[in-house]
């Protein structure tokens, strides 16, 4: 049988309310659960350490520094050396839960020691093992070339070009070393144009005055083909003015622009029937004071053969790698504006060509129009641009 008491009355006459109601069901509930996670009830994390090297591991690549770190607590020292050597430099991550040495060597042995506490500050189990580097190959992979070149102001079309030295078997390992740095947001993507040449593009133009940095982490990663990176390699750029042309071969012109307003246009001659200038848009990449052109260079007619020409030609601007370029031809100003006469470039007067040619950035995109001949990635040095977007993407080793 059940009995209850009314509540008991105070000197002030207030009801009671009965205290150990409420401590009684905080008891059921703690008696009832286990610790609830996030309350000073929950059981801490064991303290641990762990190093990002195997003990006891042989050939390991010197591409990637030694990372310790903790959980549950803190670390408190950590020193990776080589044998016969000081140990490396470190740099520990400001909560204390991370270190990461400098750059390993190849063919070394390397002891790892580090110790740590836990969340209480008592001391945990410490780490003490050693590992080794794989030997040094007799060839490695290095940079042959880059673009745009160190401290180069450019236009908005131009792509960044990574050139080796030797074809990359294993390209995402390469491709994951190379990373892209952008002083505003920029959308972009690697594409693998060969074996030998890793590019990146922006999706759309650059913006103006972005500054981009390329870092090459190369030294140790394992490129496939029996070729381990050699030196890393590090640039930086910066996008200059908005500069276009534009080059109409039905309306004869090139018609150039700066920050989106036309600023002048050129009468010019472009590429006759059967050698038309290709369409499409080309990256102005090369200059020349004075250019030998040959005929035969570009698979044209050789020497004896009817429409075969040997010049040198004043302020020629390369924009492909299949012979077209934009320079001045003193011989065709009056088919200038008119007819197309050359063999696929555009001429221009020797006044025009003289201010195109100091006008142009190298990066500076020349989009040609009105032509039946597509430009296509085998014909430029830079074709990036006639590669659509989605099908740029999936050149990627890592899309």
């Amino acid at each position: 049988m059940i009995t209850t008491e009314p509540p008991r009355r105070g000197r002030t006459g207030r009801t009671w309310l009965a205290p150990v109601v409420t401590v009684l069901a905080l008891l059921g509930v703690l008696g009832g659960c286990s610790a609830i996670p996030g309350s000073p009830f929950a059981s801490p994390v064991p303290f641990s350490l762990a190093a990002s090297v195997p003990a006891g591991a042989a050939d390991v690549a010197p591409s990637d520094p030694v990372v310790v770190s903790a959980a549950g607590g803190q670390i408190t020292s950590v020193t990776v050396t080589p044998a016969g050597a000081a140990p490396l430099a470190g740099t520990p991550d400001p909560s204390g839960t991370r270190w990461t040495s400098a750059r390993l060597a190849y063919d070394t042995e390397y002891r790892v020691q580090a110790a740590g506490v836990d969340s209480d500050g008592r001391p945990g189990a410490p780490i003490d093992q050693t590992f080794r580097t794989v030997e040094k190959p007799e060839q490695t992979l290095e940079v042959a070339s880059i673009r745009p070149t160190d401290g180069q102001t450019v236009g908005v079309a131009m792509p960044i070009s990574i050139t080796f030295d030797a074809p990359v078997g294993d390209r995402a390992a390469v491709e994951r070393r190379v990373s892209v740095t952008t002083s505003v947001p920029t959308e972009g993507s690697f594409h693998w144009m060969s074996d030998e040449q890793l590019n990146w593009r922006p999706k759309e133009y650059w913006r103006p005055g972005t500054q981009v940095t390329v870092d090459a982490r190369l030294f140790g990663v394992a490129a496939g083909r029996g070729l381990d990176g050699g030196a890393d390699t590090s640039f930086s750029f910066t996008v200059g003015r908005d500069q276009r042309v534009r080059g109409d071969v039905n309306a004869h012109t090139l018609v150039l622009s700066q920050d989106g307003r036309e600023v002048r246009t050129l009468p010019a001659s472009f590429g006759r029937p059967e050698y038309p200038t290709q369409s499409g848009i080309h990256v102005a990449f090369e200059k020349y004071e004075v250019k030998r052109m040959r005929s035969e260079s570009w698979g044209g007619p050789a020497a004896g053969e009817p429409g075969f020409y040997d010049e040198e030609l004043p302020f020629a601007v390369r924009i492909s790698n299949n012979g077209e370029f934009v320079h001045v031809n003193a011989a065709t100003v009056s088919q200038q504006g008119r007819s197309n006469v050359s063999h696929g470039c555009a001429n221009v007067s020797p006044a025009d060509g003289e201010m195109f040619f100091n006008w142009v950035q190298m990066g500076d995109p020349v989009e040609i129009v009105g032509s039946e001949r597509p430009l296509t990635p085998a014909d430029g040095d830079i074709a990036d641009w006639t590669i659509p977007w989605e099908q740029y993407r999936q050149g990627s080793a890592l899309a």
